[in-house]
């Protein structure tokens, strides 16, 4: 999402080349994605394409969750794909991957036009050629419509926060790498202040965008994960903490984090902040990652934590986004830990699990005071609480010698009643 994109500018030859390059490599990955043509109306003259697991539901026989991923500038539904390995997880966890992709005609460098009013309102544009992509996907194969998601980059970034806020009953919960607020910029002009983070409002003000596109809404906003690097040199990273202002006001919950984890799962450029409400559930969270541009961030390997291929918006972090996106969404059920999250200081016999695989190994840590009883090396531990709250994590060491980190399980303390 650079400047050009906003037609101020005229395409140079290197963004001709870089875009003729984008379609070779889609023409490289389509053979592994379906493309419909008749999907609906169509108004915001979009192409779908979609990518469908070997099996019909997922590994417990459920419906199928759905994943839309929007590409950024100058790419393409095969680069995305190639590039963040979603695939690759569906496979793996049975889901469906949605790619809606520009056109040229609409953006000269296949950008979505996140910017433009008549895109951006639900039943107009672009926004409603998504939500008919998603109405035939939902048709045509069995999806479970509570477990239906969204995650871009860029330019699809953007338009992802504009679909969660123009349909917030449709989505579980977004993905969002360098985006900014919804209706942060309504033309090119305002497009161009906002890029370099010279745009800012209060969380009411940015909420405000967005409840009055719903006000007849009664439920709960989705999730919202951000992603930002802070040496993004095209979307500030002060736009980042405005996406923050806009959803933590949306889901009522305190714009302090709750919870903030330095150098989150072994990477030391990664700080993860969390946003929770007063049930302590995850309503918002925060990526800040430092030394990252304009990039999503992979790690390269064969691990299923592993993937993603390098490109112009791609950098090898050691770290698997889609992965870790795919956590949080709640898709990859072996690293979420079963347990209770509100317990007595030092209440005994707790037990916390995760799904058990065959010949796999589980390291379990915890506050320093707490005791294991039983389990430790397992997918079952039984612990004796200390006197602090904290948090308790497992790394899994599959067969193969990957190793699984989770999302670590805060515990609070009941709060004593007077």
């Amino acid at each position: 999402m650079n400047r050009s994109s906003f037609h101020l500018f005229n395409v140079s030859n290197f963004s001709l080349l870089l875009f003729l390059c984008c379609c070779f490599g889609w023409n490289m990955n389509a053979q592994t994605l379906q493309k419909v043509e008749n999907f609906g109306e169509n108004p915001g003259n979009l192409r779908m394409f979609f990518y469908q697991p070997p099996q019909s539901s997922t590994p417990d026989g459920k419906k199928m969750p759905l994943v839309v991923v929007l590409h950024g500038c100058t790419q393409s539904a095969g680069v995305i794909a190639a590039q963040t390995g979603w695939n690759k997880l569906a496979d793996e966890y049975g889901f469906m991957v949605l790619y809606p992709q520009q056109k040229m005609i609409n953006n000269p460098e296949m950008c979505f036009c996140w910017y433009r009013r008549k895109d951006i309102t639900a039943g107009k544009g672009e926004d409603e050629s998504i939500m008919e992509m998603i109405g035939y996907v939902k048709a045509h194969i069995k999806i479970d419509s509570s477990r239906v998601f969204i995650t871009g980059l860029s330019a699809g970034a953007c338009m992802s926060v504009a679909m969660m806020a123009t349909h917030p009953e449709a989505f579980n919960a977004g993905a969002i790498f360098a985006g900014v607020p919804y209706k942060a910029a309504l033309d090119p002009f305002t497009a161009c202040l906002l890029m370099p983070g010279w745009i800012h409002k209060s969380p009411n003000k940015w909420a405000l965008k967005v409840t009055k596109q719903n006000p007849g809404f009664q439920g709960s906003y989705p999730r919202m994960i951000i992603y930002q690097g802070k040496n993004d040199p095209i979307v500030n990273r002060r736009n980042g903490a405005e996406l923050v202002k806009q959803w933590t006001r949306l889901h009522r919950v305190a714009l302090d984090p709750s919870e903030t984890i330095m150098h989150f799962a072994g990477a030391r450029d990664i700080e993860r902040q969390s946003f929770r409400n007063e049930q302590h559930q995850e309503q918002v969270v925060f990526y800040k990652v430092n030394h990252l541009s304009h990039a999503y961030l992979i790690n390269p390997g064969h691990c299923i934590n592993e993937g993603g291929k390098r490109g112009i918006y791609s950098k090898d972090k050691n770290y698997f986004s889609t992965w870790w996106t795919a956590v949080d969404f709640g898709l990859t059920n072996a690293q979420h830990i079963e347990g209770k999250s509100l317990v007595a200081s030092r209440e005994e016999n707790l037990e916390f699990s995760v799904p058990l695989h065959e010949h796999s190994a589980y390291n379990w840590t915890y506050p320093s005071d707490c005791k294991a009883v039983s389990g430790q090396g397992t997918s079952h531990l039984v612990l004796d609480w200390g006197t602090q709250e904290g948090n308790i994590s497992v790394e899994e060491t599959t067969a193969s010698g990957c190793h699984l980190p989770s999302l670590p399980l805060k515990v609070y303390f009941l709060k004593k009643t007077p």
